[in-house]
């Protein structure tokens, strides 16, 4: 059967999930610290890990990913005396299996651990090989990522791929067409942000001859181009809110009418759509059908940013430079030290596609050199490594604080928790958007908020933002 690590302080937890893990034919091991649990993660062979919350030496969701980083990959169930919905999302963010409060119960101990089960011994037999050129990164969120586009490609579920600017979702897109059955028809790409508003249902459907001034030709539309194969929808938020009623009928029927056509034609593809913006934000304002998203919505694929993943960033580094020298028939060029911290300083706001273009550009400039070296970074890049070394001796240097805590509380009557709380987010919020300009993205990365979130306490308190 399997390996279940329980890692809880609490003897009394312990002892009980540990009754439930061997009563199911499991062999549990427990752990009452966190660095007790990450030691035998490290080394033992895990399936899952009941993992506690508060623990005495930090916070059980903080070890969320070292655990998922683990040699055998385990699954965590999250269970806490201390829940609330921010822990949850972020849980979850994390790849957290389950998330559970105390006290636990047999059923809510067991149900979540049969599945975790079940689903680990499926992956495991599984034999499909699935190829995914130049996305790499040791990230548990884009590991757990690159396993449902492995599952979703098998099949012809709809798949909507959701993350920051240039996070990779076009990569996902064509590895999912090309290790799909479909990967020998077509696989075509549609910007949306890009379609012209005047024409934009000739371009989708097709068009026949002298439907409107200029036509003077049979077209056909991109959507046949896709028939038999694959259609990326880039940008999908941006698609005019006008013709999306006519490509939900399109996806239900599996049958177009082109512009000034009598007959239907028979139009099969697989879908896959992408998105920056928050579709459900959308749909309340009325910019986009909820139908349509409900259609696109068969399997969500959410890409983690490269902010915060310094393993990802140097790994990808070093593959997107070989690459390059590749393509460009040059010698290959390792990452100098100098080079490598100059990478993680930067916190790249155009996420892997940024990343790319510089080091395309960083080794076009190198070839006098062995290795590649900050002077081939570009100034904003060297500019902020730069900044960020001068403030972090002078922050060694700075005395201690001799300030209170929270000297912002005023001398007399206390303000009530909330009060005082709710004044807190909205100064920190007005910060975040002042410096960052009101960018969407940007705010995301910095404050680790999900997007539906930051939207909802944007609205809370009237803080204007441009949208990502």
């Amino acid at each position: 059967m399997g390996n279940v690590l329980i890692i809880d302080d609490d003897q009394t937890i312990r002892d009980a999930l540990a009754r439930v893990v061997d009563r199911l034919g499991h062999t549990p091991t427990l752990a009452s610290t966190l660095a007790e649990g990450l030691l035998r993660a490290g080394k033992d062979d895990v399936d899952v890990v009941f993992l506690d919350v508060r623990m005495p030496d930090g916070n059980g969701l903080d070890a969320i990913a070292d655990i998922r980083r683990s040699p055998s990959h385990p699954e965590v169930i999250v269970i806490t005396g201390w829940g609330d919905p921010d822990g949850a999302e972020r849980a979850m963010r994390q790849g957290a299996w389950e998330y559970i409060e105390k006290p636990p119960t047999v059923k809510t101990m067991t149900a979540p651990l049969v599945s975790a089960m079940e689903h680990r011994r499926g992956r495991a037999s599984a034999t499909t090989v699935f190829h995914f050129p130049g996305i790499l990164g040791g990230n548990p969120a884009r590991t757990a990522c690159l396993e449902q586009a492995a599952r979703a490609a098998g099949s012809d579920v709809n798949v909507l791929l959701t993350g920051a600017t240039g996070s990779g979702k076009e990569l996902f897109a064509r590895a999912i067409h090309d290790n799909s059955p479909r990967h020998a028809a077509p696989f075509v790409v549609v910007d949306c942000a890009a379609l012209p508003a005047t024409i934009v249902e000739s371009v989708l459907f097709g068009s026949e001859k002298g439907v409107y001034t200029g036509a003077d030709r049979r077209r056909e539309g991109v959507l046949l181009r896709a028939h038999g194969g694959t259609l990326f929808l880039d940008e999908v938020g941006e698609m005019p809110l006008s013709v999306q009623k006519a490509f939900l009928r399109v996806l239900q029927e599996r049958r177009l009418r082109p512009v000034g056509a009598l007959e239907e034609v028979p139009c099969r593809f697989r879908l896959v759509a992408a998105t920056n913006q928050d579709l459900e934000s959308l749909v309340r304002q009325g910019l986009f059908r909820e139908d349509l998203l409900f259609r696109l919505q068969g399997v969500g694929i959410e890409l983690p940013p490269l902010a915060g993943h310094p393993d990802d960033i140097l790994e990808l580094a070093a593959h997107f430079a070989a690459e390059a020298a590749k393509r460009q028939e040059l010698t290959p060029k390792p990452l100098s030290d100098d080079f490598s911290r100059a990478l993680l300083a930067y916190p790249w706001p155009g996420n892997i596609r940024e990343l790319k273009n510089t080091l395309e550009g960083c080794l076009a400039l190198a070839q006098a050199d062995d290795a590649l070296l900050p002077i081939h970074l570009p100034l904003h890049i060297r500019v902020l490594a730069a900044r960020n070394r001068v403030v972090g001796r002078g922050a060694a240097a700075a005395p201690p604080p001799t300030e209170p805590i929270l000297s912002d509380l005023p001398a007399a009557a206390l303000p009530t928790f909330r009060d005082y709380r709710d004044g807190r987010e909205a100064r920190y919020l007005r910060e975040l958007a002042a410096r960052h300009g009101g960018d969407i993205g940007r705010m995301l990365d910095v404050s680790g908020l999900s997007r539906s979130r930051l939207y909802a306490l944007l609205k809370k308190y009237a803080i204007p933002a441009a949208r990502a």
